[in-house]
C-alpha cells in the first residue's frame, strides 16, 4: 500500500485525496441521515401503538390490583385488544394491591385467545374440591328443598367454571408456544426487533404495587419505509459524489497545472536571466510565492554553484565528506589515531547492485536511497568516525578503536543497519532489500615510524587492502563484511 502512494503523482494523489475526503463525509452525513430518519420513523409507529395501548393500562390496572380475573379474561377485553393496529400479543403482568398476589394473564387477539399464565396444580385441585364439594352436598339436599337447591346449583356452576378456566389456562400455558421474548426495559418503552419487524411496547400499570403491560405489533409497514428511505438517501448521495468529482477534478486542475510548468521549468536549464516571464510569477497565492522563491533560487545558484562545487567539504546529496575531504584528512586521521596505539581501519561500502536499483526504479529513487543510506551509516557510527562518499554508490568510513574486535564490530553494525532499512530493491536477490557490502583494512602502530612518507603509503595500503576485502565480499555472494590485515613491517597484505 505505501509503494503504491509513492508512485502516485501530485495530481493524482490530490484527486485521490479530495475523492477519499469527500466520500468519507458524504457516507457519513448519509449515514447520519438514515439513522435519524428511520429512529424518527420507528418513534413515530411506537407513539401510534402506545396511544392506541394506553386507554386499557387503566382497566388493567384496576384488574391486576383487584385480582379480577374476569374483567382481565372477558371476551370484551379481547376485543378491545383486537382492534388496535397489527397487534399479536399481549402479557398483562403486576402485583395485587391487597393481597400481594402475583397476577399474569395472556392474550392472543388475532387468534381470540386468553389463558392466565399464573396458573398452578395446587389452585386446579382447590378448585376440583370446591366442585366435588358442592357436588356432594346437592346430593345430600332433600329434592323439596328448592332454595337451597338453588343456591348450590348455582354455586357449584360456578365453582365447575372457574375448574374449567383454571384448567384450560394451565394445558394453554404448558402448550402454548409463545414466540416473543421480552426486551430489556428502555428509557422509551419500546424496541423494535428490525429482523422480524416485531415492535415490543412495554407500558407499566397504575395500581400501587405495579405491573407492565407487553404488547408485541407486526411492525413490517416499517420494511417498505426503510427501503424507500435507503434509495432516497442513496440517490441524493450519488448526486453529491458526482459534484465532488466535478470540483475536486477543477480544484486539482488549478493546483497541479502550475506546479507541472514549474517543474518543467525546473527540469531544464533554465537560469536567472531567462525566467522573467514565468506566468506563475503573477500569482499572489501560495504557487507565486513558490515561484518567486525559484526565482530567488537561481540567483542564488547562478552566483554560487561553481565555487561550492569546487571547494565543498560535504557531498551534495548525502551530507558526508567529499572525495576532496577524504584525500584532505585522511592521512592526518589516521597517523594520530597510530600514534595513540588504536587499531585504526578503513572501510569501503559498496551498495549491493545498485545499478540494476537505478534501472528499476529510477534515478530519483537512487538518489534518496543514496541519502537514505548514508544517513544510517553516519548514524551506526561514533562522532570520532569519519565518513565519506568516495563517488556513484561508494562509501569510505575511517574508524580508530582501542580493541581489533571492537574495530571490526564497527562493520557489522553499519551492515546491519543498512538491511534494517528494508528499502525494497527487487533487483538484489536473494535479499529483495537495499544490502552493502563493506571491505575492511586495518592496521595498528607496530614498528611504524614517524615519517610522514611512511603515512602515506599505509593509507594507500588501507584502501587497496579493503579494495580486494570488497571483492571478496562481492564474489562470497554480498551483503557481508570482509577483513584483512596491513602489516606495518613491509605494508604487505595479508587474509584477517
Amino acid at each position: 500500500m505505501i509503494n503504491v502512494v509513492k508512485r502516485l503523482s501530485i495530481n493524482q494523489m490530490l484527486l485521490v485525496s479530495h475523492l477519499l475526503l469527500a466520500l468519507l463525509i458524504i457516507s457519513g452525513l448519509s449515514m447520519a441521515r438514515f439513522d435519524s430518519e428511520w429512529h424518527r420513523q420507528i418513534d413515530y409507529s411506537a407513539s401510534l401503538a402506545k396511544q392506541s395501548l394506553h386507554p386499557h393500562v387503566n382497566t388493567f390496572s384496576t384488574a391486576v390490583s383487584g385480582i379480577n380475573y374476569a374483567n382481565l379474561t372477558m371476551p370484551q377485553t379481547l376485543d378491545s385488544l383486537a382492534v388496535v393496529d397489527d397487534i399479536l400479543f399481549v402479557d398483562i403482568q403486576g402485583t395485587s394491591d391487597y393481597s400481594g398476589q402475583s397476577v399474569h394473564v395472556r392474550y392472543l387477539p388475532v387468534e381470540r385467545e386468553v389463558w392466565r399464565a399464573d396458573v398452578e396444580p395446587q389452585e386446579i385441585a382447590a378448585a376440583q374440591q370446591r366442585v366435588e364439594k358442592l357436588t356432594a352436598l346437592l346430593k345430600e339436599v332433600e329434592s323439596f328443598n328448592t332454595i337451597k337447591t338453588r343456591k348450590l346449583n348455582y354455586l357449584l356452576n360456578k365453582a365447575q367454571a372457574e375448574y374449567q378456566a383454571l384448567t384450560k389456562s394451565y394445558g394453554k400455558e404448558n402448550t402454548a408456544t409463545v414466540k416473543w421474548q421480552k426486551p430489556v426495559k428502555t428509557q422509551e418503552h419500546y424496541f423494535l426487533q428490525e429482523q422480524e419487524y416485531l415492535l415490543h411496547v412495554v407500558l407499566p400499570l397504575r395500581n400501587k404495587n405495579g405491573g407492565e403491560l407487553w404488547a408485541v405489533i407486526d411492525a413490517s409497514k416499517l420494511a417498505n419505509i426503510k427501503h424507500k428511505l435507503m434509495k432516497d438517501i442513496m440517490v441524493e448521495a450519488l448526486f453529491a459524489v458526482i459534484l465532488s468529482v466535478a470540483v475536486v477534478l477543477w480544484a486539482t486542475h488549478w493546483v497541479v497545472a502550475p506546479l507541472k510548468n514549474l517543474a518543467k521549468s525546473m527540469s531544464g536549464e533554465e537560469t536567472y536571466s531567462n525566467i522573467k516571464d514565468l506566468p506563475e510569477l503573477t500569482r499572489s497565492d501560495e504557487i507565486g510565492q513558490l515561484a518567486q522563491a525559484y526565482k530567488g533560487l537561481l540567483l542564488k545558484i547562478d552566483r554560487q554553484m561553481n565555487s561550492l562545487r569546487a571547494k565543498s567539504d560535504a557531498d551534495p546529496l548525502t551530507g558526508l565528506g567529499s572525495r576532496y575531504k577524504y584525500a584532505r584528512t585522511s592521512q592526518p586521521y589516521i597517523k594520530n589515531n597510530v600514534l595513540q596505539g588504536k587499531y585504526v581501519g578503513l572501510m569501503i561500502i559498496d551498495i549491493d547492485n545498485f545499478k540494476a536499483f537505478n534501472d528499476i526504479y529510477g534515478h530519483m529513487q537512487g538518489d534518496a536511497a543514496l541519502a537514505a543510506v548514508a544517513c544510517n551509516v553516519q548514524k551506526a557510527l561514533t562522532n570520532v568516525d569519519m565518513a565519506f562518499r568516495y563517488g556513484g554508490e561508494e562509501f569510505v568510513v575511517l574508524c580508530a578503536r582501542h580493541d581489533r574486535n571492537e574495530l571490526e564490530r564497527v562493520g557489522e553494525l553499519v551492515r546491519r543497519a543498512i538491511e534494517d532499512l528494508n528499502v525494497e530493491h527487487v533487483g538484489n536477490a536473494p535479499y529483495g532489500k537495499i544490502t552493502i557490502s563493506i571491505g575492511g583494512a586495518l592496521a595498528q602502530k607496530d614498528a611504524l615510524g614517524s615519517e610522514e612518507s611512511t603515512y602515506e603509503h599505509l593509507v594507500e595500503s588501507l584502501f587497496a587492502t579493503a579494495d580486494k576485502a570488497l571483492y571478496e565480499c562481492k564474489s562470497a555472494g554480498r551483503n557481508r563484511v570482509a577483513w584483512a590485515n596491513v602489516f606495518s613491517a613491509d605494508l604487505a597484505v595479508e587474509p584477517a
